[in-house]
């Protein structure tokens, strides 16, 4: 009976052809959009993952709104000492840090340049897994000297040295009348975000120097720790948080976000646009179906006579049932086939052209060509159906 479908089907190639094409290009859909979700979604995670999945940010909470009252963003909360707090009273956690966040005019001779001011201790650079280009990192005898010394990222320095000559400089860090220099003593290599901050836009001071000369507030900006391992995390941040509820009595004036949480955010994120992009391409394998089911009953109608043939010979209902369901499925199958090529073709181009990354899984392609049989097998039921239903000695007399 396969053949025989098979052999129905290379009767009229260009019918069997045009009938396919809404199939070709639902698969082709499908495999192509949900191939950009799913580079996009590994690009996420490569870069939470990329410094390691151990990391935990603690940053100020909020006031809830209501009765007239407005939420508020909270800042003044969080102090140097709860980090030295957490430093010794957590067995969990093997580093921890205040850092002190801001954006300042930077300046060296006639070169300027906006940029991010991170103050923190030495050991920020091996939690986030930071390469240096030229020089080296500040460190704790820096940070107990309370040296002016610097660290900046790429763009700082390619737009405040563009000779490249950036090392043993001084550069003054000024917002409003306020000015401090720094000597720079290293370049961060190209890295991109990380988290909370973009190094490459950045300059990385230590804190104890700047505390008093640049920010000037007891509060910090933040607090970052980092857990013994990564399957210590989760107990690390159990313990971060007993220690800050007790200060504060309020688990909503603090906030604890572990890198964990964040890449199930982003997984499930994810998998819902993956869902939504995937079932909105899938609309038009909907109407390929249709049209798969419209070549079907023309073919029925064509077919007549030699339906009522082979009724008269001998054929059952069940067989002719079972002939023309299998023409629809092999129509919808081979269209799959046809779909999952054009979908790596989509795919390609769509990551030559938009510069992004774009991954075909095993899964969705599975997933395509299995919803493109039962497409021609429910689209293919009715014609099916219809034809088993003639009468023979009617479709014998059919003209």
């Amino acid at each position: 009976m396969l053949k025989e479908a098979f052999r129905s089907i290379s009767h009229n190639k260009l019918r069997a052809a045009l009938s396919m094409i809404g199939i070709i290009i639902g698969v082709a859909a499908v495999i192509g959009v949900v191939s950009v979700a799913e580079g996009t979604s590994r690009s996420i995670r490569q870069t939470l993952t990329a410094i390691g999945s151990n990391l935990i940010l603690i940053s100020p909470g909020f006031t809830r709104g209501g009765g007239g009252r407005t939420a508020i963003a909270l800042t003044e909360v969080l102090e140097k000492e709860d980090a030295d707090k957490i430093a010794q009273a957590c067995p969990s956690v093997l580093h921890v840090t205040p850092v002190q966040q801001g954006n300042f005019v930077v300046q060296y001779e006639r070169q300027n340049a906006m940029a991010t001011v991170l103050a923190s201790r030495s050991v920020l650079f091996n939690m986030l897994n930071i390469k240096l280009a030229q020089g080296s990192f500040f460190d704790e005898s820096d940070e107990r000297g309370r040296r002016r010394v610097a660290v900046i990222g790429k763009e700082v320095a390619d737009q405040l040295f563009p000779d490249g000559n950036a090392l043993g400089q001084t550069i003054r860090i000024t917002s409003g009348s306020m000015r401090q220099s720094y000597v720079v003593v290293g370049v961060l290599e190209k890295s991109g975000n990380l988290l909370f901050l973009n190094p490459d836009r950045s300059i990385l001071v230590p804190f104890s120097s700047a505390e008093n000369r640049l920010f000037r507030r007891k509060n910090v900006s933040m607090i970052v720790a980092q857990a013994v391992s990564e399957t210590l995390a989760a107990q690390a941040v159990s313990e971060i948080d007993s220690i800050l509820f007790e200060k504060f009595q309020n688990e909503e004036r603090y906030r604890i976000i572990s890198q964990d949480a964040l890449l199930e955010t982003v997984n499930q994120t994810m998998t819902m646009l993956s869902f939504m992009l995937g079932s909105i391409a899938g609309i038009s394998l909907l109407v390929g179906g249709i049209g798969i089911m419209n070549i079907m009953l023309v073919t029925v109608t064509e077919r007549t006579r030699e339906i009522g043939v082979r009724k008269a010979i001998g054929a059952s209902r069940r067989h002719i049932l079972i002939q023309f369901l299998l023409e629809s499925i092999v129509l919808t199958f081979v269209a799959g086939l046809l779909g999952i090529a054009a979908g790596f073709g989509l795919s390609k181009l769509i990551a030559s052209v938009g510069s992004i990354r774009t991954v075909v899984t095993p899964t969705v392609v599975f997933i395509a060509v299995s919803v493109s049989v039962l497409v021609g097998l429910f689209f293919g039921v009715w014609p099916a159906v219809r034809a088993s239903k003639l009468n023979p000695v009617e479709a014998l007399r059919y003209e």
